[in-house]
């Protein structure tokens, strides 16, 4: 019957069996709280105080006997073995140099134009020469040169043409060419950098 309607804590499969002696402890505080019950019901909570604190002792000694204390440690690496320190196979290896960029500067003629073009002046034929020039140059790395070809002898042959200029200015973007980034030399050390710096050429290597 205690299985079926009790309640109970002591179950093997959730590894919560006691020891006798912890078994005991708890039974003796449980006989003190019936004890205090019964003083309580009886209308005696003087007489009921020393029942609760007896209870109070055993379920006190359950507890520091099943208090477990662990040690906070941190991790806990294994040390270096300063031997092994730069001792890995270096052959075939080599400084890799940073990859520059070799394209030329691009001709300003494109960005002269596109300039030119956002402006309210009328543009200079010479500026849309030197960019129908541009352009038999590089019938391969543009995408449609005839079209912009023929979109700068309308607007030479129609100078006053607003609809011809924007829609040039727009296919002339697409032709500028971003500049290759460059290269920017490093700040000298300061002394301490330098200071770090002497350290490690003074170090031998293995």
């Amino acid at each position: 019957m205690l299985s079926e309607f009790g309640h109970t804590h002591d179950h093997a499969e959730a590894a919560t069996l006691l020891d006798p002696q912890t078994r005991a402890l708890l039974r003796a505080a449980l006989d003190q709280m019936w004890q205090s019950e019964g003083e309580l019901r009886q209308g005696h909570p003087e007489r009921a105080l020393p029942f609760a604190n007896k209870a109070l002792g055993f379920i006190k000694q359950v507890q520091q006997a099943e208090r477990i204390y662990l040690a906070r440690v941190g991790t806990q690496l294994p040390p270096i073995d300063p031997g092994r320190r730069l001792s890995g196979d270096r052959a075939g290896l080599g400084d890799r140099a940073a990859g520059l960029d070799s394209r030329p500067d691009p001709d300003p003629s494109a960005l002269q134009l596109w300039d030119a073009l956002g402006e309210q002046a009328p543009v200079p034929d010479a500026t849309l020469a030197r960019y129908a020039q541009w352009l038999q140059t590089q019938q391969e790395r543009l995408q449609d040169p005839r079209g912009l070809a023929a979109a700068v002898e309308t607007l030479r042959a129609e100078p006053d043409c607003a609809s011809c200029r924007a829609q040039l200015r727009a296919q002339v973007w697409r032709t500028l060419f971003a500049p290759p980034a460059p290269l920017h030399r490093r700040a000298p050390a300061d002394a301490r950098g330098q200071r770090y710096l002497d350290a490690l050429r003074q170090e031998p290597q293995p």
